[in-house]
């Protein structure tokens, strides 16, 4: 009868945390950032290319939707690419900036600028939510995104839209 105790008790806890084991597991899947190869050719090594990724939150984020003009692929309204690779030499990105729940806007080109092979550049943002009721809420929603050299200190480039995407500054 103990037996029987201990062979119940070992597979109720073999059942209990499987399932939390794999769920962990799943979540550490979604989180990764797939990054899309925006150039024509074979595979070339990371020494080669220019990786540009979105830092994100998690109702909070920003992803790619256009390269020197072109659409990237697989674009929703909601979600799209947040890392890309490219050849190096000077590229315009645009970006489409989503809070949930509050706006989801295509944000004004950046300036072309010339990326160097084998460097990693980081998307920031800071943005501010506008007091009041929509849509007059979108005049004072701040939204401030700029590009960094990944493990350099310094902006590269920035620019800061209102909630219609247009630059303020």
């Amino acid at each position: 009868m103990k037996i029987l105790k201990i062979i119940l008790i070992t597979i109720l806890m073999v059942l209990t945390i499987t399932p939390s084991m794999a769920q962990k597991k799943n979540r550490k899947k979604k989180n990764k950032i797939t990054v899309l190869k925006l150039y024509e050719g074979p595979e070339l090594p990371a020494e080669q290319l220019v990786r540009i990724i979105t830092v994100n939150e998690k109702k909070k984020y920003a992803y790619f939707i256009e390269v020197d003009g072109n659409d990237i692929p697989g674009n929703s309204l909601m979600n799209g690419a947040k890392g890309i690779l490219l050849l190096p030499g000077e590229h315009k990105i645009q970006l489409r900036f989503v809070s949930k729940g509050q706006i989801a806007i295509p944000i004004e080109s950046f300036d072309p600028f010339s990326f160097e092979a084998g460097k990693e550049y980081l998307v920031k943002f800071e943005y501010i939510h506008g007091k009041g009721s929509y849509p007059g809420n979108l005049e004072k929603t701040s939204i401030k995104l700029w590009i960094e050299e990944k493990g350099e200190a310094g902006v590269l480039m920035e620019k800061t839209v209102n909630g219609y995407g247009i630059s303020i500054k």
